[in-house]
């Protein structure tokens, strides 16, 4: 029996496709060709691993080994551990990120997972919002932090901290601290002018 190639992506780590005899197909966690879950349809000249979920060539782009109707391969890249996507879609690790200006999106960290959590969290923005994902949520798509008005102003602090010119955040959340005179400190400890923090809780007020 032939076994499937494990495709790694631009990193060098494994991801969910797998290649026999010139036929790719999205086999997550399986080895054998006969246990193909979704078959894709690629030119392997072009072919291009993008990271666990995502794979390409120069006409198509698949999700879990599904086609994305509509959506072109250009341009379309890793933003970061959470967010894929070009100019016409931004995804998260569960489906459409819901920005409003996919042309304009950045991420604004690695999307990796803070040391107070246990799931992958990231901020992005676009020209006129600023995002949030949590992978501990049941949502798909990044929220909006409405509470930013400019999101130029927008920082990442830390792992956990992030601020803009009216507020400072932690994992999303707004807290009641003072943007100007906020420092992160190290531990999961910020302060402000007024109170000590740890993880975004008061520690002393």
């Amino acid at each position: 029996m032939e076994y499937a190639r494990i495709l790694k992506d631009q990193s060098g780590a494994p991801s969910g496709y797998r290649e026999c005899g010139g036929q790719v197909a999205w086999m997550p966690r399986q080895e054998s060709y006969q246990n193909i879950f979704r078959q894709v349809k690629l030119d392997l000249k072009t072919m291009v691993v993008l990271n666990n979920d995502f794979i390409k060539d120069s006409q198509r782009v698949y999700r879990t080994g599904t086609l994305l109707r509509g959506i072109s391969p250009e341009g379309f890249r890793v933003f970061n551990k959470v967010y894929t996507g070009n100019h016409q879609v931004i995804y998260t690790l569960y489906g459409d990120a819901k920005v409003a200006h996919p042309a304009s999106f950045e991420a604004l960290d690695d999307g990796g997972i803070p040391p107070e959590a246990h799931f992958h969290q990231s901020y992005g923005r676009d020209e006129e919002f600023v995002y949030f994902f949590d992978a501990f949520t049941s949502t798909r798509h990044a929220v909006r932090l409405r509470s930013c008005k400019d999101p130029k102003a927008f920082v990442v602090l830390s792992d956990s901290y992030a601020k803009d010119d009216r507020f400072v955040y932690c994992c999303g959340g707004k807290l009641k601290a003072d943007p100007k005179t906020f420092q992160v400190l190290s531990d999961g400890y910020a302060r402000d002018c007024r109170r000590l923090f740890r993880y975004g809780v008061v520690q002393v007020e």
